[in-house]
């Protein structure tokens, strides 16, 4: 039974009560192959925790190595990775619709399709997480057999519960910013959520490269579904 699931980046908390935290522009550059050296811009994020004497907070920068060839190199490698995550969203959410597109003709998923286009709601101006919903309606319906014959196949909680969290990552990457967690050299992603505020994730290659696998995966299910 194929199961797809997605790695999440964990949360980061910062206490404000007890620091303040900072942000600052930067630059550093990366050198290609032909000996020229191209500007990697990013922001700086620091959490300041330390005081002097006279209790002033404490900027633990070291320019050396926040300029450092590491530095631009980890860099760069997380914004060439984070830069996909827009265009692989917005491919599976085309997926997504055409799927339903398809199986919107079907007379046995009228009453399902209805709840979803209606005085309230719009189908053509339903959103990704919509369109989710919809699905995963049908699936529970149980009323194509040739979509239970492709659901035999997979762990369907799984699948559901892989583009649920496939599209709450893809609204924080759309609206969020890539720092670098300064001295410990972490990435962290800060985006706002669904209160309205701001919160921080530690993001890793790891986490990037599962979102682009689970991108692939949900994309092979849904096109078996179109066949």
């Amino acid at each position: 039974m194929i199961k797809i699931k997605l790695k999440k980046p964990t949360l980061v908390s910062f206490d404000k009560n007890t620091g303040l935290n900072c942000k600052i522009s930067h630059q550093t550059y990366v050198e290609e192959t032909l000996g020229l050296k191209l500007p990697v811009k990013f922001s700086l994020f620091m959490s300041l925790t330390e005081k002097s004497e006279d209790g002033k907070l404490l900027m633990p920068v070291d320019g050396i190595k926040t300029a450092s060839k590491e530095i631009a190199l980890e860099i760069s490698e997380i914004n060439a990775l984070f830069s996909r995550t827009s265009q692989l969203s917005e491919r599976l959410f085309g997926k997504l619709k055409t799927v339903n597109d398809s199986l919107k003709s079907e007379a046995e998923l009228k009453p399902i399709f209805d709840k979803y286009d209606n005085a309230e709601k719009v189908y053509t101006k339903l959103d990704f997480m919509s369109h989710r919903n919809l699905l995963s309606d049908i699936i529970k319906s149980k009323k194509i057999e040739g979509l239970n014959k492709i659901n035999a196949q997979y762990h369907v909680k799984l699948v559901r519960s892989a583009l649920t969290d496939f599209i709450l990552e893809s609204n924080k990457y759309a609206q969020g910013e890539l720092l670098l967690w300064y001295p410990e050299r972490k990435t962290l992603l800060e985006y706002r959520n669904s209160k309205g505020e701001t919160e921080y994730s530690g993001l890793t290659v790891e986490i990037l490269n599962s979102y682009s696998e689970c991108a692939i995966k949900l994309d092979k299910y849904l096109t078996s579904i179109l066949g």
